[in-house]
C-alpha cells in the first residue's frame, strides 16, 4: 500500500524535491474540495466562487487550453482561481486575485461590508458573459449562442398579456440566468414548488398599473401568464428572504431532483428535469449574517460543507436547510471531470 507509514511520510518531507513527496501530495489533494480564506467579511464571494467551482461544465470549459486564449483580468484570475482548487495540493486558497480584480470592475465590492451573494453572482455571471464576448469578437461567424455564460446559464421567460376588455394576447419574452423566488409570507414551512408557484401565478394588472391595449387605444385590465420557454443547463433559484430588510426564516424545502414541467411553455421540449449539485445558505441578518456553501463533489460523489477555509464532507441529509438562499441546479447529474492532469 502506498505511503503508508509515518516514516515515509516524513521521508517525504524532509526531502521536498523528491518524486515522493510529489506522488503523496496527489495522492492527498482532493480535486475540487478546497477551501477559501476569508479576506474581510468575504464569506459572500467564497460561497458563489463554491458553487461555480462545483459546475463541472463551466470548469471543463474554463480550464481546456483552447478557452483560456485572450481572456480578460477577471476571466483570467477566476480560471487561475479554479485551476488551483482542481489541480492545486492545498487544502485551502486565497481568493485575493478575483477580489481584487472584482473590485476594479465593480467597485460597490470594494470594501469589507457584509454583501448579497445572489447580486455578486449576477454581476460576476456578467462580467464573464461580457469577457467571453470580447473574445468572441475576434472570431468571424461566432454565434452569441457560444458564449459559455449564455450556454449554460441563460434560459428565456414568456409573457402573455391578455387584455381583460377584448382578448387581445401580445407576447413577450426575457432572457434570465437566476430566478428570484419571493417567499410565501405567513408560514412556518413550505416547498421550493410552492415559491415557484407563487412566481408563476397569473396575475391581473388593474387601476394603475393597466397595461395599453394596441387594438383598444386604451389602457386595460391585463391578465398576465408566465411560463419558461427555454430552459437553462444550469438553473439557479434565488430565495427572496428579504422583506423591508427583515429576513423571512420560512424552511423552504427542498430536493435534490425538481421538475418543472407545470411551469414550461409548450415550445419546451421534454426537459423539465434538474438534479440538485450546490447551495449557497444564509445565516444571521441582513448587516450582520455569514454565508457558507454545500457543494456536491462529482469526482468523490460527496457533498461537502464550505464555510471559507474550512471544509467538511456531509451527507446528504444534511443538505436540507432552513438557511438555503441559493440553489443550483443542472439538467442531468455530472459526470467525472474531463480535466487534463487531473
Amino acid at each position: 500500500e502506498f505511503m503508508t507509514s509515518t516514516n515515509s511520510v516524513a521521508t517525504a518531507m524532509e526531502n521536498p524535491s523528491s518524486s515522493l513527496l510529489l506522488r503523496f501530495q496527489k495522492k492527498c489533494r482532493r480535486p475540487g474540495v478546497c477551501g477559501l480564506e476569508n479576506s474581510g467579511n468575504s464569506c459572500y464571494l467564497n460561497a458563489v466562487l463554491q458553487c461555480l467551482c462545483a459546475t463541472v461544465p463551466l470548469v471543463e470549459q474554463l480550464l481546456h487550453s483552447d478557452t483560456r486564449k485572450g481572456l480578460c483580468r477577471v476571466s483570467e484570475v477566476f480560471v487561475h482561481l479554479l485551476e488551483k482548487m482542481w489541480m492545486g495540493t492545498g487544502s485551502s486558497c486565497s481568493p485575493l486575485e478575483v477580489r481584487s480584480a472584482l473590485c476594479s470592475v465593480l467597485p460597490q465590492f470594494n470594501n469589507d461590508s457584509q454583501q448579497d451573494a445572489q447580486e455578486l453572482l449576477l454581476l460576476l455571471l456578467n462580467t464573464l458573459h461580457d469577457d467571453f464576448n470580447k473574445v468572441m469578437e475576434q472570431i468571424k461567424g461566432c454565434s452569441p449562442h457560444s458564449n459559455l455564460v449564455t450556454r449554460l446559464f441563460e434560459g428565456q421567460l414568456s409573457y402573455m398579456c391578455i387584455c381583460m376588455h377584448c382578448h387581445h394576447q401580445a407576447h413577450n419574452t426575457q432572457a434570465f440566468t437566476v430566478l428570484s423566488l419571493p417567499v410565501p409570507k405567513g408560514t412556518i414551512k413550505c416547498s421550493i414548488q410552492d415559491c415557484l408557484a407563487l412566481f408563476f401565478k397569473q396575475t391581473v394588472l388593474t387601476g394603475g398599473e393597466q397595461a395599453m391595449c394596441s387594438v383598444c387605444g386604451l389602457k386595460r385590465e391585463t391578465a398576465i401568464v408566465t411560463c419558461v420557454d427555454r430552459t437553462p443547463e444550469i438553473l439557479v433559484l434565488h430565495l427572496k428572504r428579504w422583506k423591508s430588510q427583515v429576513k423571512l426564516r420560512t424552511n423552504v424545502l427542498f430536493f435534490t431532483k425538481l421538475d418543472l414541467s407545470q411551469f414550461l411553455s409548450g415550445l419546451v421540449p421534454n426537459e423539465s428535469s434538474y438534479h440538485l449539485y450546490a447551495v449557497v445558505n444564509h445565516t444571521g441578518h441582513l448587516n450582520m449574517g455569514h454565508y457558507t456553501a454545500l457543494c456536491y463533489n462529482s469526482l468523490a460523489q460527496k457533498w461537502h460543507c464550505f464555510d471559507d477555509a474550512a471544509v467538511c464532507e456531509v451527507q446528504e441529509d444534511r443538505v436540507q436547510s432552513p438557511n438555503a438562499y441559493l440553489l443550483f441546479y443542472s439538467h442531468k447529474p455530472f459526470h467525472r471531470p474531463r480535466i487534463a492532469g487531473l
